[in-house]
């Protein structure tokens, strides 16, 4: 009883913030769909490395910022770190969050970022495909109630300013998996400076 009304205050509170923040992501009706294919034999070695956001479904820790890019590295425990980076257009200025995500999957993570409120716990982060030198696609379901439900999506890329041919490639999987590619927003990678300095993890 007591843990049933602890996941409705959460599940309550996602909710809220959701709503009082804009259009932190895409929300739609229903469970979260579990069974979507990640990649198979996720090599998180490979993965490892700098990835720059090309496209995005809205995300409200990413609102209003530009030069968008995360790096993960390798923890002693076996996890990955994670560093999210991202200038705020309107005033030029830096922001940045560290974080940490365990493979629980093949293509599957969880990740959890720090100083972030007790109860949201950590998100879904699927690996729907990868050829690891040039794109990923990575998909995040998080259910709010037993009938919806909001996801994210990114494109992501090794190379800051990519080919139509890599974004494209990189989108496939996304219609594959009859994931609609019209909430995605495109991620402002111009006059980002010397975003290439590599974070010490």
């Amino acid at each position: 009883m007591y843990g049933d009304k602890m996941k409705s205050l959460k599940q309550i509170a996602v909710l809220i913030c959701l709503i009082q923040l804009g259009q932190a992501q895409v929300l739609n009706r229903g469970s979260c769909n579990k069974n979507i294919p990640t990649v198979q034999n996720f090599d998180a070695t490979r993965y490892l490395g700098r990835w720059y956001e090309q496209e995005k479904y809205p995300f409200i820790f990413e609102l209003g910022g530009k030069c968008i890019y995360a790096e993960y590295g390798q923890l002693k425990n076996g996890d990955l770190s994670v560093y999210n980076y991202n200038i705020n257009e309107l005033t030029g200025r830096p922001n940045d969050i560290l974080g940490s995500a365990k493979l629980v999957d093949s293509g599957k993570l969880k990740v959890r970022f720090n100083n972030m409120p007790a109860f949201i716990g950590s998100a879904d982060y699927w690996v729907l495909d990868t050829d690891y030198d040039n794109y990923a696609t990575v998909y995040s379901c998080t259910p709010l109630s037993s009938e919806s439900h909001a996801t994210i999506v990114w494109i992501l890329t090794r190379d800051q300013i990519p080919s139509a041919t890599v974004i494209d490639k990189a989108a496939s999987a996304l219609v594959k998996n009859n994931i609609s590619l019209l909430p995605l927003k495109i991620t402002n990678q111009i006059s980002c400076g010397d975003v290439k300095e590599q974070k010490d993890m």
